[in-house]
């Protein structure tokens, strides 16, 4: 067997899992590229590190982080001011999920490519989605649509570990899976990171990119204009 038929093999084996841990149940699926201690917000692990603990009331510090962040928007939904927050990279107790295993996938691949990565399986019950208050946002943008995004504000900042599973995701089949996912599914960086922050986000790609089609423009033109002075070199000789 070859490394090919080995990596399939086993990105084949991962997708089994997630079928076959997911065909009883609703479940919504969260990608890590890397194992954290828990499945938490970047509110609740902001707060642990200024704090130095982990007994404090997230949610009563989430109250007065959305009372300082209505003077900065038209939106008076609480939970939508709380997921535009989360879109532009602040601090909340929403904790992105998708509604596509698929996309969890390429989340737990992408990035930290020496360190395995991990799926998180959560499933959905209608004490659940009480309790962690799970929603999908009223007025998702092109990024949240195209990662199928659903948040969960869980009461603590973090899940338990009951209501979850995990499946691991080996470091050498990441870069396999990554490539899987572009070629079978459509999923890549580009149509899930399908906006400007998507573009700020590589802009250093884009940025080399756009170098090289302009050197060779410029070299080009260059080699074009030799072309011509070479020709009426010749022309005025004769």
């Amino acid at each position: 067997m070859n490394t090919q038929e080995t990596e399939l093999n086993g990105i084949l084996e991962i997708i089994g899992r997630i079928a076959e841990t997911t065909a009883d149940g609703d479940f919504i699926y969260r990608g890590e590229p890397q194992h954290y201690e828990e499945v938490s917000s970047s509110l609740w692990r902001e707060c642990r590190e200024e704090i130095g603990t982990e007994e404090f009331d997230i949610e009563a510090i989430q109250e007065r982080m959305l009372e300082a962040a209505k003077d900065y928007t038209h939106e008076t939904d609480p939970f939508e001011i709380l997921t535009e927050l989360q879109h532009h990279g602040g601090h909340t107790n929403l904790i992105d999920f998708t509604t596509d295993n698929h996309i969890a996938l390429f989340f737990a691949c992408d990035g930290f490519l020496d360190q395995p990565g991990r799926i998180i399986l959560f499933q959905r019950t209608e004490e659940i989605n009480e309790e962690y208050k799970i929603r999908e946002p009223q007025n998702p943008r092109n990024r949240v649509i195209a990662q199928k995004s659903i948040f969960v504000r869980p009461p603590k900042g973090f899940l338990e570990s009951e209501p979850y599973d995990v499946i691991h995701i080996p470091q050498l089949l990441k870069e396999p899976i990554l490539d899987h996912l572009q070629k079978q599914h459509g999923i890549s960086t580009q149509t899930v990171y399908n906006d400007l922050h998507g573009f700020i986000r590589d802009q250093n790609t884009h940025l080399k990119e756009c170098i090289e089609v302009y050197d060779a423009e410029t070299q080009q033109r260059e080699d074009d204009f030799q072309l011509e002075s070479s020709q009426i070199n010749k022309e005025r000789e004769t």
